[in-house]
């Protein structure tokens, strides 16, 4: 693509909205202008770089092409930047919207606390957050859909930083009236035999089935589940065992049948709760008051009894 200086940011803002939604109708919807206007800039856009940036697809919409994906990582930074640049001479600097994510297991523990302290420190700054198992969350980030994630570090990448806050390990958890629930540590041999529940996300169904193979034992898989308080309700309910990191504050389920939770015996790599953002990159005012509040709600829930 070559170089255009008759561009315009109004250009990048229609570009970007209508590849986020797949559809120039509901980007125009969501920006509150004509569908005309939207479909003409991206056309002109297309005629100064002198490229095709989507391929129109009737029944399925629009599909970004290979130098549209290229362009909707650069349009984003750039529109990041713009939005930076005012922010620094803004005295209202912590307001607009930031784009975040959580790994879908740590939402229902951290962002409440994070969302009602987030309100009183932040009142007109408008948080957006998409809940991602980790390998959504480095593509999210590398592509700029948002600055910053609180999630886990199952997966290395050396564009993404990761800053640990807390250290979860690895428990067993079981039916309360498991003949070992009352153990203080179980081997993962003693439960080969019987039915595992297996947590099954993008990258944590490699960690947790990489727990057992590494310490030479291979689970019994009856049933998967993408849900963590369906895993812990089908174990409450003695449908099996299974292996997880993050404990409630308390042992009861969904159900109201409680699971214990038992420390593994055999060695297993813990996993660490961290924030997630850019390498190499200074985090916005924004960003830096979301991640300064995650850091006091991860650091006080580390006040509860680790497993």
């Amino acid at each position: 693509m070559g170089v255009n200086s008759e561009i315009s940011i109004a250009q990048l803002v229609y570009f970007v909205h209508a590849a986020e939604n797949g559809s120039m109708t509901a980007a125009a919807d969501e920006l509150y202008v004509a569908q005309s206007a939207v479909s003409t800039s991206i056309s002109l856009l297309e005629r100064r770089l002198g490229t095709t940036l989507f391929l129109r697809k009737r029944a399925k919409g629009l599909e970004l092409t290979a130098d549209g994906r290229e362009l909707l990582i650069r349009a984003r930074q750039i529109l990041t930047s713009i939005r930076d640049a005012v922010d620094s001479v803004n005295p209202n600097a912590l307001s607009g919207v930031l784009e975040t994510a959580c790994f879908k297991t740590l939402a229902p523990f951290y962002l409440p606390p994070i969302w009602a302290r987030l309100s009183d420190a932040c009142p007109t700054l408008q948080v957006k957050v998409t809940e991602l198992s980790c390998p959504e969350t480095l593509t999210a980030l590398k592509d700029r859909r948002i600055d910053v994630a609180l999630t886990y570090d199952i997966i290395a990448d050396a564009a993404v930083h990761f800053e640990v806050l807390q250290e979860r390990p690895a428990y067993i958890g079981l039916a309360s009236n498991h003949p070992l629930a009352s153990r203080s540590a179980i081997s993962l041999r003693e439960l080969a035999d019987e039915p595992f529940i297996l947590l099954n996300l993008p990258a944590s169904r490699e960690y947790f089935l990489n727990a057992f193979t590494s310490n030479g034992v291979a689970p019994k898989i009856s049933y998967e589940f993408e849900s963590f308080e369906t895993v812990r309700g089908m174990v409450a309910g003695g449908h099996g065992y299974t292996l997880l990191n993050q404990a409630p504050s308390h042992e009861l389920t969904y159900s109201g049948l409680p699971i214990a939770a038992v420390p593994v015996l055999e060695p297993v790599t813990p996993l660490n709760v961290v924030l997630a953002y850019r390498t190499g990159e200074r985090l916005t005012a924004k960003a830096q008051a979301f991640t300064s509040i995650c850091r006091e709600v991860v650091h006080q829930a580390g006040a509860l009894p680790v497993l």
